[in-house]
């Protein structure tokens, strides 16, 4: 059984949904606990980070805003999914002769700050409902709009009809979406043929292990390449706690207040800066968020993480 409280990068394989491969990995790790940072569709490959144990208390302060993805746009089809798992909705009967600057033209249009529509197979809510739940029960619901950006949107290749690309862009975008309105900008419509996630945040696919190999690891006992806390959230700056005041109000879940700790804090700190509290084996205690007023200031806890027996006994 594994207790760490860790992170793991998995590359997840085509044809299993996030979930299922959640499932295998926790049987195969003996896990308390496993969660995922980002969903990918079943027909999606590539990073696919995981939390182990308690370190699923801190997948909502990790900092995934820029995903890499890459794949291939299929033309000429359109699917309800928009992508080759669908059900095909249209098929367009002229020749898809475009030339390649052409395609790398539509793309450059998708570059920036825009507002794009969720596809209606999606597990965004409306209403207090994934968007899929109306679409597999036939309901007919208007999808929402959000904001994206989109920081690089590139023609690897064009062999017709399938145009390779790679994209760069905010949390929260749908890569499906993308591909349709090319096809529609194009006029011949579209879908998604592949997709791989290349990257989330500060999670790499040149870091990730497959299912295959991650078994292999486990039943010859070898060391897993699991990523501490802090590597995950090196955005985060972090503050050691050595005197046992201090480590006992964190193993009972108290704000810091003492001076020993709010000496070391530096001046150019927000008021809301979040900062990691270590041991002094830099072990993760607690995530906690600074509050200042006019009178003081204090490190209130926002997560509390294993705390070693020796902090609790005073």
């Amino acid at each position: 059984m594994l207790n760490e409280d860790a992170f793991l990068v998995l590359d997840k394989p085509t044809g299993l949904t996030s979930q299922q491969v959640v499932a295998q990995v926790k049987r195969l790790l003996g896990c308390r606990k496993v969660g995922h940072t980002g969903t990918l569709d079943p027909l999606a490959t590539g990073v696919l980070p995981l939390a182990l144990n308690r370190a699923t208390r801190l997948i909502q302060y990790l900092d995934e805003g820029r995903k890499v993805y890459s794949g291939e746009i299929e033309f000429g089809v359109e699917t309800d999914t928009l992508d080759r798992d669908g059900q095909v909705t249209a098929r367009f009967a002229g020749p898809l002769d475009f030339s390649a600057s052409r395609i790398a033209e539509v793309f450059e249009r998708y570059h920036g700050s825009l507002l794009q529509t969720a596809p209606l197979y999606s597990a965004i809510k409306t209403k207090g409902r994934p968007l899929y739940a109306y679409a597999r029960s036939g309901i007919a619901v208007e999808a929402p709009e959000r904001r994206i950006e989109i920081d690089g949107f590139e023609l690897l290749s064009w062999n017709s009809p399938l145009a390779a690309f790679r994209v760069c862009c905010s949390r929260g975008t749908y890569v499906r979406s993308l591909a349709a309105d090319v096809g529609r900008d194009l006029g011949c419509g579209a879908r998604i043929w592949s997709l791989c996630r290349e990257a989330s945040g500060p999670f790499t696919l040149e870091r990730a292990l497959s299912l295959p190999a991650l078994t292999e690891m486990v039943s010859t006992g070898q060391l897993l390449p699991l990523l501490a806390p802090q590597q995950a959230l090196t955005h985060l700056p972090c503050l050691r706690i050595d005197d046992n005041e201090s480590l006992r109000d964190i193993a009972h879940g108290l704000p810091l207040v003492r001076e020993a700790v709010k000496d070391r804090i530096p001046s150019s700190w927000p008021a809301d800066q979040q900062v990691l509290l270590l041991d002094k084996t830099d072990s993760v205690l607690a995530l906690a968020r600074l509050e200042k007023t006019s009178e003081d200031s204090l490190l209130r806890l926002l997560r509390v993480m294993t705390v070693p027996e020796r902090h609790k006994a005073f």
